[in-house]
């Protein structure tokens, strides 16, 4: 079984012998990324061998800074997202009970107008918040093709993944239990809509900041 160091090792002598024969570093490097090798390994590679070859090691940066930025970019990003949608699916809640009101419901709204400012005005200050940041991380992203692979990012990612699943699993199974009850009325499949459609399409817009950065031209 190959160990992480034995891929390392190999990836080094990988890139000495390209070396040798004259090829060239950015050829390389789109070569391995295209066959899978995360950029982070290839240049922490291309370390060690500059290392080995002018007799010093690369100065390191103040790497913790830079990852404390990508947390607080990635936190407010997830954090605008979860109040904006959030308010979006009460706006489209609170629309279906006004068209399609609930005979054997008890509670008592008010004017329309009223129960959806809050919601309105939450939806009015996040969302463009939220693109703000989003176009902030896609910056960093076009200048540092290294945070593709920034733990920081992926870890929060795949937990905004998690959250969004689990809305979509829950809407599923709400669904199919209120159809073996016998109660899927046009209101319930509506609200089930919203869900889905809001859900869904989180996960499926962050499943895809997950591709792979692009080849370098």
């Amino acid at each position: 079984m190959t160990t992480r160091q034995d891929a390392d090792a190999e990836l080094t002598a990988y890139l000495a012998a390209a070396k040798e024969h004259g090829i060239s570093d950015d050829f390389v490097v789109a070569l391995l990324r295209q066959n899978g090798w995360p950029e982070r390994r290839i240049y922490r590679a291309y370390s060690a061998f500059y290392a080995d070859r002018i007799g010093s090691p690369l100065p390191k940066r103040l790497q913790a800074a830079a990852d404390a930025r990508d947390a607080f970019y990635y936190l407010l990003n997830f954090i605008t997202l979860g109040f904006w949608t959030v308010a979006l699916g009460q706006i489209f809640y609170r629309l279906i009970d006004h068209w399609l009101p609930d005979p054997t419901a008890s509670t008592t709204y008010g004017s329309l107008r009223d129960d959806l400012a809050w919601q309105v005005a939450i939806v009015i200050v996040a969302f463009p918040a939220f693109v703000y940041v989003h176009s902030l991380i896609a910056r960093e992203l076009r200048s540092r093709p290294d945070l593709y692979e920034s733990g920081v990012r992926r870890w929060l990612t795949y937990l905004t993944l998690v959250v969004a699943a689990i809305v979509v699993l829950t809407d599923a199974a709400w669904v199919i239990e209120a159809l073996i009850r016998g109660e899927l009325t046009l209101r319930f499949v509506l609200e089930s809509l919203v869900l889905l459609v809001i859900g869904g399409g989180v996960f499926w817009y962050y499943l895809r900041t997950m591709e792979p950065a692009p080849a370098a031209q």
